[in-house]
């Protein structure tokens, strides 16, 4: 309980000192100065900065993630459903960040840095996930798909960055013709039926 504690106050330092300058001028002594230690005990806990950064990230999306992991006990939804709160969790993410950006919780000079990283904990995190439905879609006949963990990955790389936006920085129009095709091949290439992934987009 401890060591959570103190954990949560590393991470807590770093997003007060995320909300007053850059990530990249901010040092692990200005943590452990701001967070009231010892910088020997940072590194207790985190090898370096970028990860102390990448925590305070993934905190943010701890719930979202909980939420998908909890899929994989959830015997009573059958796959399709399953991967509807996977992308749907993908979605209120992105929304989230974007939320906390406008209300100046990351600045704005180190945003294309923390929508990296956004992405990267996202496929990291549920890449996993994804795969162990389409493999129980497998089962159930409702998809076909000879390469589950490969496709995870390809599907939430596209899926994160198309629906974060910042990276690439398209219109809406572009953005929802993107889905749309995207929707198309999904439903092509896992034999899903059409109009079962229509939440992709939605105003």
């Amino acid at each position: 309980m401890q060591n959570n504690r103190k954990k949560d106050m590393i991470l807590d330092a770093m997003q007060r000192l995320m909300n007053q300058t850059s990530a990249q001028s901010i040092s692990v002594s200005d943590v452990a100065k701001e967070a009231g230690i010892g910088k020997g005990s940072i590194y207790y806990y985190f090898k370096s900065k970028e990860e102390i950064l990448e925590a305070v990230i993934e905190r943010s999306y701890s719930a979202a993630i909980e939420k998908a992991k909890n899929l994989l006990d959830a015997t009573d939804m059958d796959a399709l459903t399953k991967m509807e709160v996977i992308f749907r969790t993908c979605r209120e993410s992105s929304m989230e960040l974007l939320r906390q950006e406008s209300n100046n919780f990351f600045e704005l000079q180190q945003s294309a840095l923390l929508h990296q990283q956004y992405i990267r904990i996202m496929v990291r995190n549920l890449r996993p996930i994804l795969a162990d439905i389409i493999r129980q879609g497998n089962r159930e006949g409702s998809m076909h798909c000879k390469s589950p963990e490969e496709v995870s990955e390809i599907v939430l790389i596209i899926l994160t960055i198309k629906l974060d936006n910042h990276l690439t920085r398209d219109s809406r129009e572009h953005t929802k013709k993107t889905l749309d095709v995207f929707t198309y091949m999904l439903e092509t290439s896992f034999h899903i039926e059409k109009g079962k992934l229509a939440y992709l987009w939605e105003d």
